[in-house]
């Protein structure tokens, strides 16, 4: 049998050697790939050697398409990795520790100490890899920086459980993708590079706690004297214009040869401003004013970015439309003229009119004193819409200004929303309170989980276990800490699994939004919802043709949030659960402060909670990626969570009888369009 390329017979078995080209031997340590084949047989030797010598062909073809320097990164593009990589964890981590601090019962100190736990084991994944361990030295390190022995040991389990979870290498899209913003290839050696440069760089961002804790910033100083330094343009810009107004006066009566060049200067100066400078467009209509016609530019810009929803459209719609309405009145109509009296007599209008203004249709078509003449019915402290929502109207407006001067509009600089802002220092999330563990296992001891009478009375005792909205949806309110509405809105095609693992993809879809980009997640389901048969009851409904997966909560004659008509339904038994609980303020939310109060006492780290409950930002160091082992590593967090359903038995998928009849719910309501 002839020769088989790059394959020799050692001892009874065939080997198979190529010699790695000379450019790419500085990278390696040998001068040649030697494997052995495993076999006696010569037709196995010569069909695995071909193989490995077309795989090797291409690895040599495509390593050598890069020039020598490229193949590994330089120092500029490793402190390239460094820097984007240290800015997103520290946008990520100043986001988790403005969340904390919503908290009545934010502790800086345990927060601080949290962050030096995760920084140290940031930087010995990055030192050591998956051989990292904390050892006498590190140990004494650590000590000398001031951490306890509880925190040392702490440090020691949390990196033994990254290891075993595989969490101390980092997928490898996201490496790519910062080799890519470096233009860096991405080999092996240039892969190993970029995370070790990305766990030092978020070790850094940890230990900065300065920044997060005690408001030590050092670019405030930058900002600092960048604004004043604006603010001196600003007003050097202001005394041109003064001196050219009062030159202009001086010609009108002697002119002075003296005076003629400095009078020439200041006109091209002015004249090369106003030469960048648009005039708003006149308007005689409402329709036509400025607000609303840069406004509507705005709106579609947001909209083609994909930024803004239909339902964010229609709120800036509305207070832009509110705001023109009262300029028009006031007989302002160039927004050049618009001061910070203009908003704040805006302010004053929405502190004097109804708090149910903006739900009438009729309320577009009222001027601004019959609005006001609506809200002088009722008492003084009745007045007005929430803070919340004036909060959200002058943010709108902030973004109108920005936009206005982007477009290269003379809008007065002083003017600032922040001014009138209302405070939120006791914002509604402060006042509700976490429900106990107790709390919780009275709920689940109600009817509608244990058996229930029927549908219509699910908190009396009976036989009927019935799968709806009022079991799954607060089961996994406990179980994920999710929003109501991101659970209540889920379509069945956001109930994934990967690897064995359920997850649900808490996105924007056609049914409802989320609060924020942040909220954008995915969330493992705990073991306890799939025992009692949730991927079964989705199953079930997307057999019948559904996109909701709780489909019993959607009414075809409402526009309602689907939230809504589960706390509707769920109200009597939170009062039957916990008979104080409005004087204690407890409400569906509360589940959600209940997963993030239970994670933080099994210690779970305050990142790795933001991440779960939709505080986290997004960033190179957190984008959304679906793989087993960050979903594994999650799903090890939320088993830590008391289970408090254990004594609930799976039962066989019963649906509501309209649900599965594909008829309408019974709670629907005629149209009111369609009754005449």
């Amino acid at each position: 049998m002839p020769a088989i390329p790059h394959a020799y017979r050692r001892g009874a078995t065939y080997s198979w050697r190529r010699r790695i080209p000379q450019p790419l031997c500085q990278f390696c340590k040998v001068e040649a790939l030697i494997v052995s084949l495993g076999t006696r047989d010569p037709r196995r030797a010569r069909f695995l050697a071909g193989q490995l010598t077309a795989h090797s062909d291409d690895l040599f073809q495509r390593a050598m398409t890069y020039t020598d320097t490229d193949i590994v990164m330089t120092r500029r593009q490793l402190d390239g990795v460094f820097r984007e990589s240290l800015l997103a964890h520290l946008d990520k981590l100043d986001r988790v520790a403005a969340a904390e601090r919503a908290d009545p019962n934010f502790d800086p100190d345990d927060s601080r100490r949290c962050d030096q736990r995760m920084g140290w084991v940031f930087r010995l994944i990055a030192g050591r890899g998956a051989a990292a361990v904390v050892d006498q030295a590190t140990a004494a390190k650590m000590a000398e920086q001031g951490l306890s022995r509880e925190d040392i040991a702490e440090v020691d389990v949390t990196l033994a459980s990254m290891i075993a979870q595989g969490a101390h290498r980092m997928p490898r899209q996201r490496l790519e993708s910062l080799l890519s913003n470096q233009d860096a290839p991405a080999t092996a050696v240039n892969l190993s590079l970029a995370q070790e440069v990305t766990f030092r760089a978020m070790a850094t961002a940890a230990f900065a706690t300065e920044r997060r804790y005690d408001g030590a910033r050092i670019e405030d100083e930058a900002k600092l004297d960048a604004i004043v330094l604006g603010e001196v343009d600003t007003i050097t810009v202001a005394d041109a214009a003064s001196a050219n107004v009062a030159a202009s006066r001086s010609s009108t009566t002697a002119p002075n040869p003296m005076t003629q060049p400095a009078q020439e200067a200041t006109d091209q100066s002015s004249s090369r401003q106003s030469s960048h400078r648009q005039s708003s467009p006149r308007a005689t209509t409402l329709g036509h004013h400025p607000v609303i016609v840069y406004g509507e530019a705005m709106i579609a810009a947001r909209a083609r970015d994909e930024d803004w929803d239909s339902k964010t459209q229609v709120q800036a719609r509305q207070i832009f439309t509110l705001f023109a309405k009262l300029l028009l009145e006031n007989g302002l109509i160039d927004l050049g003229d618009l001061r910070q009296s203009h908003l704040a007599d805006l302010v004053g209008l929405l502190r004097a009119v109804s708090p149910s203004y903006g739900k009438s249709p009729n309320d577009q078509h009222r001027a601004t004193a019959e609005l006001r003449a609506i809200g002088a019915k009722l008492a003084p402290e009745k007045r007005g819409i929430s803070g919340a929502t004036l909060n959200r109207h002058l943010t709108f407006l902030g973004q109108l200004l920005a936009y206005l001067k982007a477009q290269g509009l003379p809008v007065d600089l002083s003017i600032s929303v922040a001014l009138l802002r209302a405070k939120t220092k006791n914002r509604a999330r402060n006042k509700r309170a976490a429900l106990t563990n107790e709390d919780v296992g009275a709920i689940f001891k109600l009817a509608c989980f244990t058996g229930c009478k029927s549908w219509r009375q699910p908190f009396e005792a009976g036989p009927d276990t019935i799968h709806r909205a009022l079991y799954f949806a607060i089961i996994m309110l406990y179980y994920t800490g999710a929003r109501r509405e991101e659970i209540c809105g889920l379509h069945v095609d956001d109930v994934c699994e990967v690897d064995g693992i359920v997850y649900i993809d808490i996105r924007r879809n056609q049914t409802r939004r989320i609060k924020n980009d942040q909220s954008v997640r995915y969330i493992a389901l705990h073991p306890e919802i799939l025992r009692l048969g949730f991927s079964e009851y989705v199953r079930t409904i997307k057999s019948l043709g559904y996109h909701l997966v709780f489909p019993d909560l959607k009414s075809p004659t409402s526009r309602a949030p689907l939230g809504d008509r589960l706390y509707d339904e769920f109200l009597q038994g939170m009062k039957l659960a916990i008979p104080d609980a409005a004087v204690r303020k407890k409400v569906i939310h509360s589940f959600r402060h209940a997963l993030g109060n239970n994670l933080k006492q099994a210690r779970v780290h305050t990142e790795i909670r933001a991440d779960i409950l939709g505080h986290g930002g997004k960033g190179e160091t957190d984008e959304r990626y679906c793989d087993p082992i960050a979903l594994r590593s999650m799903l090890a967090d939320l088993i830590k969570v008391p289970t408090v359903t254990a004594h609930l038995d799976a039962q066989e998928i019963r649906l509501l009888g309209w649900v599965s009849d594909k008829k309408p719910a019974p709670f629907s309501r005629p149209s009111r369009r369609s009754v005449k």
